[in-house]
This record gives C-alpha cells, structure tokens and sequence, in this order.
C-alpha cells in the first residue's frame, strides 16, 4: 500500500478541479452523485449488523468482546487472515464502517453494485491505494465514517500476520484521526485463503489499542510502525498451543498444496497433493495429516504447523537464490507450469480473457505463452490473433501479488495490470511470489526478506 503525502496533495487538488468542472454555465455547482450517504449507510448497518452477527455466530461461532470505543469516526487497523475478518471488525465497533477493499469485490456489477451501496466499501487495486483511493478516503473522513484497513493488504497465506508496508504510518498520521488497532483471532483456521472448506471452531476481534491524534500528533511516523506493527503481529498457531481450540469440519488439507508447495522431505516444488485431512508428495510420497487444532500428525513428521513449514520453505527459496542454483543465463525456467489463463485486468471492471497457455519465472522475467491470444480490434471486437509470447522484465513489474486463493495480479508499470489463474490447485501461485521477490531482490543487491502479498 503506497499512500504519501503528495498523492494525498494530488487527491484533494484533484477534488478542487473536479468541483470546479462541476458547475455549470450560471457558475452554480452541480450536485454530485453521492458515493457515500451517510444516512443510508446507517440505516443499512442498523439492518445489516445483527443480521451479519447472526451469521458469524453459525459459520465461524464468533464472540464480540467488549471495548470502550465511543461512537465516533476511527480509522481501523486490523490483521488479516480470512474474509471474514471485515464482518468481525464491523460487528466490534460503533457507527458506520467503511472498508478499504480489493476490486474484485466489485468485478461482479450485481453484487459489487449492491455491497457498494450498502457499506460504501473503497476499491484498491494491485493491494495498493491509488489518488482515487485516497480521495474517497478523505470523503469518508469528511462525511463523518470510519475507514476500515488491513495493512497487509491481503489475507495471510500462513498462520502469521505477513507483511506491513510502512506507508501506513503515513497515512495514519496524514489523517489524524483515532487509531484503533485490532486483533481477529481464530479466523484462519476457520477459513484460510487457500482452502476449499470452511471449520467451526472459536473466532473473536479483541481491541489491543487505541492512539488517540494528540498522541499520534506527537510520534514520529517510525514510531507510529512500529505501534502498527506491534499490535497487529499474531501467530494463530502459537496462539493454538496455549488454547487448543477445536475445529469442526471436512477436508481440512484440501487446497493446502497452494500454499505447502515445497515437500520438506525430498525437497521439490510443486509435487505436493492434498486429499481430504491429508497433504502428501507425488515424488517421495511423503505425507501428514491435519487434526482439529490445526496441526499436522505423521510418521514422518518433519513440521507439525502451517507458519513452520512455510518458514522453512521461505529459507529454502533464500537459499537456492543466494547460492546461484538457477540458470543466470535466462535460458531454463525457475518454475513452469502449463495450463494457465492469462487476463487483462481493470480497476474494479470485470476481467478480459487473453489467453491460455504455458507460464514461466525466469531469472530475470516472467513469460506467458498463449497459444492463441485474443486481442480488441479498432471497433472493439474480440479478434484472434494466433500464438503470442507475453514478456515482462522484472524491471517493468511493480508489483508481483497473490489474489484470492491462487491467482497471480502482474502489476506493469502504474497503470496495467495482468492475472494469471489456473485450475490446477499444485500451481502454486504463492511459490511464484517467493520464488519472483527473491529473484528481483537478488538481482537488485538487495536483502530477499519481503515476499509481498
């Protein structure tokens, strides 16, 4: 999330010239259409919280505890580990609460037009906030709402809160307004991003601190992180050691190879299958299943959690990368993988298919190729333009993430931006990241100790 106080400049300059070719030719200002109403925000929240209560309480049996928050606008910090957690931390606070959100939420016209009237959610793209962005935060601001934000601007694909970009303090003190930081706890294994089942077990969003804008006022932006990051760091495994809570469900390892990509046993990518409670290795044939609290059990057990293993595979990925064990030439792939689509992607606009084909990481870009790439003639209809070979240098990437369970967003420059997506659960899109920051890093003489998200 890049937010600076020149976008923040750029957005309410923005906002001015937007208001001046408002008016109309008697020089009155034209009312704008109004994006974010309070008063029908709050008629939907009076509605929609006890009906969301409800829900949370059946699907992830979530405990609302109790904080001496005042019903007043905050800006809202929390971890982030399942889709659920804007629910948890809707249902924790007063008022109306909007939320900085992904914009595939609004891909769907239906639903995102009738999310985006309800709650007024703020679209973002590339898990980054744009002048658009950052102008409708201000409006929110403005019309006397909270904003909602998860600074890791994704869910976590392991147990732990991942990383915190530090331009959040940024614009937390650019905002100046009451900071509350907040905890969701048991969420990740009631639904982790890369599962295809949901458990019950126990959910809560606790209140760890609040800082009010005299406080914030006096702190440097450094000591405003470190705030940040302090109170939102959570490990739910560690957690799970002390509390051993159960959780109830089926197939509780079935997606987890899109995250468990590297067998800690042999050693290779990508040869790990999940089945049912059980994940195991197509090579060595290596295996371990989940129990109820969220660990694993086997004979050969070499990790018995999810943050342990993925540690490990975060320093295998460090380790191939520093030791020069990949072809520097460019000529052999990193990692491929065949059977992938490859789309056009539009802030919050549904996403145009361009192709299918293989996808490749090579030491120094990422290469997709389609075996008959679609493209948009003059009069903008859908042509075919045969086979194609799509090439981005890692110099020309901004952004490298993971969006939703596997999905890849290649973020070209500021303004285009590509998916990747695959049905094949094995293709890890995690490893990609890994693989594609420690590459870059490396090339640039850099620490590979930021993996994105």
């Amino acid at each position: 999330m890049a937010a600076t106080e020149e976008k923040a400049a750029a957005a309410e300059t923005a906002g001015r010239n937007e208001a001046i070719q408002d008016k109309g030719r008697n020089g009155k200002k034209k009312a704008p259409k109004k994006k974010y109403n309070l008063p029908r925000h709050k008629f939907w929240f009076a509605i929609g919280r006890p009906l969301t209560m409800a829900f949370l309480k059946i699907k992830a049996n979530f405990k609302r505890t109790g904080n001496d928050l005042t019903n007043r606008p905050y800006m809202i910090l929390c971890n982030h580990a399942c889709d659920l957690d804007p629910l948890m931390v809707i249902n924790s606070v007063p008022g109306v609460v909007h939320a900085l959100a992904s914009d595939h939420l609004f891909k769907n016209p239906i639903f995102g037009g009738f999310v985006a009237h309800v709650a007024g959610p703020i679209p973002i793209v590339r898990a980054q906030m744009d002048l658009k962005s950052i102008k409708e935060a201000m409006q929110v601001r403005k019309d006397g709402g909270s904003l909602l934000i998860f600074p890791e601007a994704n869910c976590c694909y392991s147990s732990k809160t991942s990383y915190i970009a530090p331009a959040i303090a940024k614009l937390v003190k650019q905002f100046k307004m009451p900071l509350a930081l907040f905890n969701v706890k048991g969420s990740y294994l009631t639904k982790p991003r890369w599962s295809n089942s949901w458990r019950k077990g126990r959910t809560t969003c606790e209140l760890v601190r609040v800082i009010e804008p005299e406080e914030l006022a006096k702190m440097s932006v450094d000591e405003i992180y470190a705030a940040i990051c302090d109170a939102l760091s959570f490990n739910e495994m560690e957690y799970q050691r002390e509390q051993h809570v159960t959780f109830k469900g089926h197939n509780l390892l079935e997606g987890a190879e899109r995250m468990l990509f590297q067998c800690p046993k042999c050693g290779r990518l990508m040869t790990m299958k999940s089945e049912g409670d059980s994940i195991f290795c197509t090579e060595c044939g290596y295996r371990v299943t989940m129990n109820s609290e969220g660990f694993f059990e086997g004979e050969d057990l070499v990790f018995d959690s999810f943050d342990r293993w993925d540690d490990w595979q975060r320093e295998q990925a460090v380790k191939f990368v520093s030791g020069g064990n990949y072809d520097a030439t460019g000529v052999e792939p990193v990692i491929i993988t065949p059977s992938n689509e490859l789309y056009r992607a539009r802030r919050a606009e549904k996403n145009v298919l361009i192709g299918e084909g293989s996808f490749a990481l090579y030491c120094d870009r990422l290469e997709f190729d389609a075996k008959d790439a679609l493209e948009t003639d003059a009069e903008g209809n859908t042509v075919s333009t045969g086979a194609k070979k799509f090439v981005w240098k890692f110099d020309d990437i901004s952004k490298l993430s993971c969006v939703h369970k596997n999905r890849i967003q290649i973020a070209v420059g500021e303004k285009d931006y590509f998916e990747i997506h695959s049905q094949n659960t094995y293709r890890s899109a995690y490893a990609y990241m890994i693989y594609f920051y420690c590459l870059k890093r490396h090339e640039q003489g850099k620490e590979m100790d930021f993996f994105g998200m």
